[in-house]
């Protein structure tokens, strides 16, 4: 009798232990789904998450995902000709003078800000703008 009953309780923890998720597979299930086709694919893991850093059409991005599959914040870095209009409209209206250097394009559930680094001969500017083009000066360098 202790036989049967050991056997079904190992037979009983295979099943349940087959039919349980896997975390990683379900992290992978949701990025395959969300970005079918991308390159030089990168996955690293937290205690809390995942992250994954990929090229889409050639803008190198970074995702961070919770255990369960849930995206909680992208990252994407990219130059001025891949910033909305209104967005890259107000930058260039405000300082029409400076470079766009390079953006990085924070999205999470607070919403969408770029990081803007501007340039002329003499300064860095590093501001933020958000999705309606509303922009702040985080802070000015001078170049060496």
């Amino acid at each position: 009798m202790k036989k049967i009953l050991l056997s079904a309780a190992i037979v009983f923890s295979f099943s349940f232990s087959a039919m349980a998720d896997d975390p990683g597979q379900k992290v992978l299930d949701a990025f395959n789904k969300t970005f079918p086709d991308v390159k030089d694919v990168a996955w690293t893991e937290s205690e809390q998450s995942y992250e994954v850093k990929f090229k889409q059409n050639e803008i190198l991005s970074k995702v961070t995902y919770d255990k369960n599959g849930n995206i909680l914040k992208t990252l994407r870095y990219y130059y001025e000709q891949n910033l909305p209009l209104l967005v890259l409209s107000k930058v260039k209206n405000k300082f029409n003078d400076k470079k766009i250097y390079g953006v990085t394009e924070e999205s999470s559930d607070e919403g969408t800000f770029y990081h803007i680094i501007l340039e002329d001969e003499k300064h860095w500017i590093n501001i933020t703008a958000d999705s309606y083009g509303g922009i702040k000066v985080d802070k000015k360098f001078n170049k060496a």
